[in-house]
């Protein structure tokens, strides 16, 4: 076994045209995917980084010949290949999408929508390749049944989330799709560039680039409380995008036509309703964390077998 660790880094969104008078609000939803991937090599395995802050560290009034970096919680994706086994493939698939006027908790929804719809479809159609025995890059027409899916996922989810008087709004915008996949021989050190992201009257066109790294699988301890610290952190993103949401909707009360100062008041109470019940759950999760740390301590102090019981004869 050659066990390898194979990852994909994203480094920076290039704008060549843009057609929005003030410059572009870019944001990236992105996917890794691999097979052949440590511990279920016969599987796809995907990583859609939870960020929710994707609109936000992405920068504002972007024109054309301006450079962004690709902020670092969502730029990298690694997996564990054994680089002599049968089947090797790691790839990303990104999505660009122009900021507008929809909530960002409506967005939340909408990439929550893409992230199960993107790992189905990915799953869906790497299985029939395996079947088929066609492992050739990705067609036109393959990319664009993926798109299609997301997107209505997406739409729908996004929709549920919004009052009637969100039709007034100017909604998020999809660019565009585009992938990048390396098989067997392809998978070395090297850099590349992403087919163009651009919209379909080609006004909006961006090039995303990155790199692929081949190395030793570092040696990394294990987090016993790992669990537990996801949940708490999960549980505070939670809160904090409802508040967040509960400040936009407050001050977009205060613009709003008398006719649906109704709606939103409405929309601001359920959302403090989902705050005082997500605010209720936390305590628990964090006193589980508490536990499980509580716990290693002890272990720690008193070695591996504290805890376990001992017969006695």
């Amino acid at each position: 076994m050659n066990l390898q660790r194979v990852t994909l880094r994203l480094r920076e969104l290039r704008c060549i045209a843009q057609s929005e008078r003030g410059g572009s609000e870019p944001y990236l939803w992105v996917t890794y995917f691999s097979l052949g991937a440590e511990p279920s090599p016969d599987h796809v395995a995907v990583n859609t980084p939870a960020y929710q802050a994707f609109r936000s560290d992405f920068p504002d009034n972007v024109e054309a010949g301006q450079t962004i970096v690709i902020p670092p919680l969502l730029a990298e994706g690694s997996f564990d290949i054994d680089l002599d086994g049968p089947v090797k493939l790691v790839g990303c698939i990104g999505v660009l999408l122009e900021e507008d006027e929809t909530p960002d908790e409506s967005i939340s929804l909408g990439w929550s929508a893409y992230s199960h719809e993107i790992e189905k479809q990915l799953t869906d159609l790497i299985e029939k390749r395996i079947h088929d025995n066609n492992m050739s890059d990705l067609t036109d027409e393959e990319l664009q049944t993926i798109s299609d899916a997301v997107a209505a996922k997406v739409e729908a989810a996004v929709g549920s989330d919004q009052s009637i008087w969100d039709v007034f709004r100017d909604q998020d915008d999809t660019i565009g799709f585009t992938y990048a996949s390396f098989m067997d021989a392809d998978i070395y050190d090297r850099d590349f560039d992403f087919p163009q992201l651009k919209n379909k009257d080609g006004a909006d066109v961006y090039v995303l680039s990155g790199g692929l790294s081949v190395g030793p699988v570092p040696s990394e301890p294990v987090d016993p409380c790992g669990a537990q610290r996801t949940s708490v952190a999960a549980k505070k993103d939670e809160i904090g995008g409802l508040q967040a949401r509960v400040t936009a909707l407050q001050t977009e009360l205060q613009h709003a036509a008398p006719s649906h100062k109704g709606d939103i008041v409405r929309e601001i109470e359920a959302t403090n309703e989902r705050i005082a019940q997500a605010e209720a759950e936390l305590p628990a999760l964090e006193t589980a964390l508490e536990d499980c740390v509580r716990q290693q301590l002890l272990r720690s102090a008193h070695g591996p077998d504290w805890g376990r019981r001992t017969a006695v004869v």
